[in-house]
């Protein structure tokens, strides 16, 4: 099946609907009431969100069958090809910052790939790309870290953070 305009606009409706109707049933789980004495439940914004993101979804399926969209009509390429690419390399790129965010954690990781995507689609300089790869997860951990206590993934360079945390806390 060639992913057209029209293809992709069911196949992102179909999944978003999906993922409502998932929320919704978890939420669900949860009190999704609201009374005067107990305010609202865990699970009343993300049930009445999904509820609202279902419904939008639905609108568009039904849209999509009757043909009333722009989308609908057009079978165009979603993504241009000389666009493949790109997105190819951003999606494995991607992958291979989660990879390394459960090996190497998230610090090392994001420096990579800040320095490899900066690297190959940008028009900055080698000293900015650097400077902005290394700048990034510091003021990364800084903020987690340091000002809100939430500690993010480091795999196996946790030690190198040890002298960091006994001069923060």
């Amino acid at each position: 099946m060639k992913l057209t305009t029209r293809n992709a606009e069911i196949f992102v409706a179909v999944i978003l609907a999906l993922c409502s109707i998932g929320l919704m049933i978890k939420a669900a789980q949860n009190s999704i009431t609201w009374t005067i004495e107990d305010n609202m439940g865990a699970g009343f914004m993300p049930f009445w969100l999904s509820l609202g993101m279902l419904i939008c979804t639905i609108i568009t399926i039904f849209k999509w069958v009757i043909r009333k969209s722009p989308q609908s009509n057009n079978n165009e390429p979603f993504i241009d090809p000389e666009a493949n690419k790109y997105v190819y390399v951003t999606i494995l790129s991607l992958i291979g910052l989660i990879l390394g965010t459960a090996y190497v954690g998230i610090y090392i990781s994001l420096i990579f790939f800040l320095f490899f995507y900066l690297k190959n689609f940008s028009e900055k300089s080698n000293l900015f790309i650097s400077v902005f790869s290394i700048a990034t997860p510091i003021v990364t951990f800084c903020f987690f870290e340091w000002l809100l206590k939430i500690t993010l993934p480091q795999g196996i360079s946790e030690p190198l953070f040890y002298p960091i945390y006994e001069l923060m806390y």
